[in-house]
């Protein structure tokens, strides 16, 4: 249903713009501060909306990029925190089962009661 939403609101706006557009043919003067020209108001408009959906598209590029190598430099840290630990676990685990086995041991070498 989400999708639906965007879709329908960005055919509305796709209209509104060729509207826009279509009601705005006449020639305007456009300067880029180093040359002078005439070109239409739609193509200007046109030119606008895509450099301005090309800004919108890398700056997001640039945001998920950003935020993909954070989430590996994250998961990399996580890694060897889990590697650290791992480690660890098996060291304990490892010195209480020979903790375990001196107790068995000394159980057996306790010397017995003499009997007469």
């Amino acid at each position: 249903m989400k999708n639906q939403w965007r879709l329908v609101s960005a055919l509305v706006i796709v209209l509104v713009i060729i509207v826009f557009a279509i009601l705005n043919v006449e020639p305007v003067e456009v300067n880029f501060g180093f040359a002078q020209v005439q070109w239409p108001l739609i193509l200007v408009i046109v030119i606008t909306l895509i450099l301005g959906v090309a800004i919108a598209v890398l700056m997001a590029t640039f945001n998920s990029v950003k935020t993909a190598n954070n989430h590996k430099a994250e998961q990399a840290a996580a890694q060897e925190k889990i590697a650290k630990l791992t480690a660890e676990n098996k060291s304990l685990t490892l010195r209480l089962n020979n903790k375990g086995k001196q107790t068995r041991g000394k159980a057996v070498e306790q010397p017995k009661p003499a009997t007469k």
